[in-house]
């Protein structure tokens, strides 16, 4: 019997073994590095209500212009301090007020150019926060405190306390995921499959709509007519997304 002896030259033989690796790699699955979504079916759910908000915000401010930065801001503490007394009087409580801003800036008189010509004088800006759950007074509050110097609203805003999205999460959760699993039940029966499980699954934060109002004034309010203001309804939100098992 005769032994043929075959030779094979280096590189040949470096680029065989190099080829049974990297077709060895290409077979090999990590786990973890691919996602099992195999057998699984993606839905959301929502649940919808409308809510009455519970608690109101409103921003007053007084505007006072001087040549002096002095005289300015003895002028915006006598008209604020009138207005803070006023709104006690229509029944806005101490602590339900606090100072959002306050400024005293130098006015300049400019040339068409954009350069600095002369100081004018100052203006003085101090805004205090209302934050209250008494929404049967907003009215009231607003027409006072124009009457008394404030010269801006700057905004008015109803909201939901987070006491009552509280009570309403654990209700409106359970209709998001009830939502969820009828839209699965009609996905699958579609499809002749059945629902054997649940993969995964997560809740979106609630969503808490605030309602702006825009208001305007002029120099006064009359006093025989009451501003309207009317807290309405907010909408708010719930979903979740859960993956289903099929089989």
């Amino acid at each position: 019997m005769n032994t043929k002896l075959m030779i094979v030259p280096a590189t040949a033989l470096a680029a065989f073994i190099a080829i049974a690796v990297v077709n060895s790699a290409s077979a090999q699955v990590y786990p973890g590095t691919i996602p099992d979504t195999n057998n699984t079916i993606s839905v959301t759910g929502m649940a919808i209500q409308k809510v009455k908000p519970d608690r109101v915000t409103v921003t007053f401010a007084v505007e006072t212009m001087n040549k002096t930065a002095g005289g300015a801001l003895r002028a915006n503490s006598e008209a604020m301090n009138k207005v803070l007394g006023a709104l006690v009087d229509a029944g806005v409580k101490e602590n339900e007020t606090r100072t959002s801003f306050f400024s005293i800036a130098p006015t300049y008189n400019y040339s068409q150019t954009g350069n600095v010509q002369e100081l004018t004088g100052y203006i003085v800006t101090n805004s205090i926060l209302v934050e209250s759950s008494n929404l049967t007074n907003v009215s009231d509050w607003v027409d006072a405190a124009v009457r008394a110097g404030a010269n801006r609203v700057d905004s008015l805003s109803f909201t939901v306390s987070e006491e009552k999205m509280d009570e309403l999460r654990a209700d409106l959760t359970q209709k998001a995921t009830d939502n969820a699993r009828n839209k699965a039940n009609a996905l699958a029966q579609s499809l002749n499959l059945t629902i054997t499980g649940v993969k995964a699954a997560s809740l979106n934060d609630f969503s808490n709509p605030i309602n702006p109002l825009a208001l305007s004034f002029g120099a006064a309010v009359s006093e025989s007519i009451k501003t309207p203001i009317t807290p309405g309804e907010q909408t708010v939100t719930s979903t979740v997304t859960v993956i289903y098992k099929i089989g």
